[in-house]
């Protein structure tokens, strides 16, 4: 199988500056976006998932219930 020799010819520095400018605007926004999910998460928790999946539970514990699922999806997210 024959593979086709992308790194043959080099970027000059203006090429460079476009394609770092466009990776920096990516990661930009799928940042911004991934952040946007974990904030109005965060704000649904507190204000609908302790009702919705702990109706039996005291509201507190329910609360304390749906954050503390929400701090696992928090801290295992880095993992993947």
């Amino acid at each position: 199988m024959a593979s086709a020799d992308i790194a043959s010819a080099p970027l000059s520095d203006s090429e460079h500056q476009v394609q770092l400018r466009r990776a920096v605007v990516a990661a930009t926004i799928g940042t911004a976006i991934e952040w946007y999910d974990f904030f109005l998460y965060s704000t649904v928790t507190g204000l609908v998932f302790a009702k919705l999946y702990f109706p039996n539970s005291d509201p507190w514990v329910g609360t304390l219930e749906a954050f503390g699922i929400y701090a696992v999806g928090f801290i295992a997210r880095p993992i993947g």
